[in-house]
């Protein structure tokens, strides 16, 4: 199973991003100033040091006794020695030590002192302890008249380096205060900046969604001249094109329907007229003989079926002009879809399981609309057995109605109770027979729904089709 992202949308990335560019900005910043800060106060402490170490020892030489006394040395340790008293001065010469604190000697690192004594140049080391940082410098004398075998004395400064390391605390604390704050000024830009980058964005989502809605009407604001400027003007003519293209569609199927409805009422009073001649046609051509019997049946059918559907273009252009009305009445289903089934002729041809006792208030005129047409389009594009069932279903009452044909096509779905949709494209008319208008279905659904229940086409569990029609107990909900 997969998580759920951490960050989702836009923002939080953008947010994110600023945060860490800057966050790498502000600790790459404060490293280098912390290390260049720490280079450079090193080098000014060894320099100035190693300067007044060389040019004070230089300028001494000269003046030196020969051979080395006591006071020549003194005279070295009281020249090193700064007004401060901030260093430690010690002056190694044949074994004597000379210190203006006692220890300092030992605390020079042994390998500096190794150093100055294999060179005799100008050296330096820092080194720590006790935890104190320390920067010392070691040389030696060049003696101008050496007696004899006179070795140069060696001379060691230790500097304590605690102010030093002080100054470089505060500037590390200064410098983390000072990216923490330029951190968070950061975040506070980000999140002012992407809430400027992204409202177009949010505006752009919000429109869409009015319009997935069925708002058609909602457009966008285009601010400046920008790529979300060019987004938000192709929308808005997008918009425009679909508003005008979808008012364009429902003013044509306004206008079939106007068409369907007038035709149908044109057609009412001549269609029941060739209803009449064709009973009076099978009489007829009954005691005429030959043919014309077959004939005038196909007549007299094709009259109903013409019939029929007319009644059905009328009764849907009633949906339509929303005048179609329920007049409900207390029924027990069972003995409803018994009726319906008689009155069709498909009481000896359907199974029916029915269980008695299941009362609602229905349209019965409508309901036997509903139960015929599902049956009837069961016969017409499933294969028998038809079967009929009934039931209740908490407030519900159920009707199920199943066929062993080949079932819906696939994908077909709920639209299948779309107007003048047929599941095959082959289902033409066979044998003199019509294959169905398209309406019955959708008739079906338009009562249901005018009684407030629902109907539901899928697969029948043993094959074929199955139609669910449930309708509330009490009436309309």
């Amino acid at each position: 199973m997969r998580g759920r992202p951490l960050l989702r949308g836009l923002r939080p990335r953008l947010i994110l991003a600023f945060g860490a560019l800057a966050l790498i900005t502000a600790v790459g910043t404060t490293a280098g100033s912390y290390f260049e800060a720490r280079r450079v106060i090193l080098k000014e402490v060894q320099d100035s040091v190693g300067i007044r170490v060389r040019d004070t020892l230089r300028e001494l030489a000269p003046r030196l006794d020969q051979p080395l006394t006591d006071a020549s040395l003194g005279l070295i340790l009281g020249a090193l020695n700064t007004p401060a008293g901030n260093d430690e001065v010690a002056v190694v010469h044949r074994g004597r030590v000379l210190e203006d604190i006692p220890g300092t000697v030992a605390r020079v690192p042994a390998e500096l002192r190794e150093e100055v004594r294999r060179t005799g140049n100008l050296t330096f080391q820092r080194f720590n302890r006790d935890g104190r940082p320390f920067f010392a410098v070691g040389t030696t004398i060049a003696i101008t008249r050496p007696v004899g075998d006179d070795i140069p004395p060696e001379v060691y400064v230790v500097v304590d380096m605690a102010a030093q390391q002080r100054n470089l605390a505060t500037v590390g604390t200064t410098s983390v205060l000072i990216a923490a704050g330029a951190l968070l000024l950061a975040v506070g830009l980000a999140v002012f900046f992407a809430r400027q980058v992204l409202r177009p964005v949010r505006d752009l989502g919000t429109a869409a969604r009015r319009m997935a809605e069925g708002d058609l009407t909602a457009r966008l604001r285009p601010v400046g001249h920008d790529e979300l400027a060019d987004l938000a003007a192709t929308f808005n003519r997008t918009a425009a094109a679909l508003e005008d293209t979808l008012k364009e569609l429902r003013d044509r199927e306004s206008a079939a329907r106007r068409f369907a409805a007038d035709v149908s009422h044109e057609l009412r009073t001549p269609v029941a007229t060739m209803m009449a001649v064709a009973d009076v046609l099978d009489v007829e051509a009954a005691r005429a003989g030959g043919d014309l019997p077959v004939a005038a049946r196909t007549v007299g059918e094709e009259a109903r079926n013409l019939a029929g559907l007319v009644e059905e273009l009328l009764e849907i252009s009633r949906f339509d002009a929303g005048v179609a009305a329920l007049t409900l009445n207390t029924v027990d289903l069972a003995d409803a879809v018994r009726a319906c089934l008689r009155t069709r002729g498909r009481k000896d041809t359907v199974r029916t399981d029915l269980r008695d006792g299941v009362v609602a208030d229905v349209d019965p005129r409508r309901f036997g609309v509903i139960i015929g047409n599902l049956v009837g389009n069961a016969f017409r594009h499933g294969a028998p057995p038809v079967e009929v069932r009934l039931r209740a279903d908490g407030a519900d009452a159920v009707v199920e109605v199943a066929d062993r044909g080949p079932g819906l096509p696939e994908g077909l779905g709920d639209r299948v109770f779309e107007r003048f949709v047929k599941g095959d494209a082959a289902r033409t008319r066979i044998l003199g027979h019509s294959a169905g208008s398209g309406l019955g279905l959708a008739l079906a659904w338009e009562n249901t729904r005018l009684h407030g229940g629902t109907l539901t086409a899928g697969p029948n569990p043993g094959g074929g089709a199955l139609f669910v029609l449930r309708l509330p107990l009490g009436g309309v909900r």
